[in-house]
């Protein structure tokens, strides 16, 4: 019997499963590709599509917002460099704004302590300020530009070799300044000066450095001379405070003059009141030593018994500290200044010397008194040390005199404020040494 061309089912465990053949093997059944299946599919590919853009435009936003910060705070900005405004981009070194300006410096160089060259360019490379501000080589280094920034470079410094030193000092001179005149003062006071005498450590070389400036002491010599030729007049009277002083006050209070009253230390002591009198009165006291000896005769010592004791006799009677002196019979030389220590600021002698002294009569004192008088004269005259009847009697016609030809009566301190030259100290009329002053103990070069 032929075989039979039907195909038989195969079987499995508990039951047949129809056989297919390879077409049928990759049939998808409709049911599982829907429109329901097909819009869901959709819908999820469009969610996780639409991300995408989204975040590339936030980082394209994102990038070009760093770009414009990047571009806003790096854009150039104006500042001076050596008086010349210029533009640059913050940050810039110091180098770099030299040379993108064509600023060129050349550098110090390492020299000994001779000044001779050891290393040409091994100095400080420049000097450079901001502001103001000098900087070191180190912020000169590190320096970045700001706006509106002032920059200045110019060729560095020498640099000194390291050396040893020893130091030794000068002392001050006395030394006087002019030839003649009625005032002379302290114009500047003494100070050590100091001196280093270095030894190279690498040229081996010595030289001497002034490291501190020495100054002389100066007396000046001076004319009074009132700013815009001012008729001013000083009245001077020597030797008292006596029994004549207040009939002096009386006359001067009546014309409305003012006086200086070069006072005796012990007169002073011994007439306190009559002191102070002067000074309620509006007049000036200085001192006139304390017991009228020829001063250039007189010791280091005795010239400084005769200046202290006479100035604090006067500061106890008054309350006026003064350190101006008239000399007794207008001696005071260098050398007495020498021995003075610095005690008084401003020995006073006169341009009129009425004579008063010789007791000549009332017309030649008047005479002696007014004849020459100019603007800034200082007139001599005495309340003390003798017969003061021929003075009381000539003073009225002395101020008549001068006050009728224009003049006015101020005290010396008063004469000195008009002259703009003499040191403000010393129109002080109590001028004190500072505190780093050094007397000196030789002349110097007059």
């Amino acid at each position: 019997m032929a075989p039979s061309t039907h195909a038989h089912p195969t079987r499995t465990h508990g039951r047949a499963t129809p056989r297919r053949d390879a077409q049928e093997a990759y049939y998808i059944p409709a049911s599982s590709y829907d429109g329901a299946s097909e819009k869901g599919s959709r819908r999820a590919a469009g969610r996780g599509g639409s991300k995408l853009p989204l975040v590339v435009a936030l980082v394209v936003m994102a990038l070009i917002a760093a770009g414009g910060a990047y571009v806003w705070l790096t854009r150039p900005v104006s500042l001076t460099l050596n008086d010349q405004e210029v533009e640059a981009r913050p940050g810039t070194t110091l180098s770099a704004l030299m040379a993108d300006n064509g600023v060129s410096v050349k550098a110090g160089n390492f020299v000994s302590v001779g000044g001779t060259v050891l290393e040409e360019g091994g100095g400080r490379p420049l000097n450079a300020t901001v502001n103001g501000t000098e900087l070191t080589d180190e912020q000169a280094g590190a320096y970045r530009v700001a706006k509106g920034d002032e920059v200045t470079v110019t060729d560095g410094d020498d640099v000194i070799e390291q050396y040893t030193a020893e130091t030794a000092t000068q002392q001050p001179a006395l030394t006087m300044d002019g030839v003649e005149g009625p005032l002379a003062y302290v114009a500047q006071w003494g100070q050590v000066g100091e001196v280093e005498t270095r030894t190279g450590s690498v040229s081996g070389e010595t030289a001497q450095v002034t490291t501190k400036e020495k100054k002389d002491c100066v007396i000046k010599l001076h004319y009074p001379k009132p700013d815009g030729g001012e008729k001013l007049v000083a009245l001077t009277f020597d030797d008292g405070p006596s029994q004549y002083t207040q009939a002096y006050l009386d006359i001067l209070k009546r014309y409305d003059a003012k006086a200086t009253f070069f006072e005796l230390g012990q007169n002073v002591q011994g007439l306190p009141n009559v002191a102070k009198a002067v000074v309620d009165d509006g007049h000036q006291v200085a001192c006139h030593s304390h017991t009228h000896p020829l001063l250039t005769k007189l010791d280091a010592a005795g010239v400084q018994g005769e200046l202290s004791q006479g100035f604090e006799a006067i500061k106890n009677a008054t309350g006026v500290e003064t350190t101006v002196l008239r000399p007794p019979y207008g001696e005071f030389k260098e050398s007495t200044w020498l021995r003075s220590n610095g005690l008084l600021s401003l020995s006073v002698y006169w341009t009129q010397d009425s004579e008063d002294w010789r007791r000549p009569g009332v017309d030649a004192i008047v005479s002696k008194a007014t004849a020459g008088v100019v603007p800034g004269s200082i007139i001599l005259m005495h309340d003390g040390g003798g017969p003061r009847e021929q003075d009381l009697e000539a003073l009225p016609k002395i101020i008549e005199a001068l006050q009728a030809r224009g003049y006015k009566f101020v005290t010396l301190n008063e004469l000195m404020q008009s002259d703009g030259s003499i040191p403000q100290d010393i129109k002080s009329g109590n001028a004190r040494p500072p505190a780093d002053t050094v007397w000196p103990t030789e002349l110097g070069d007059a």
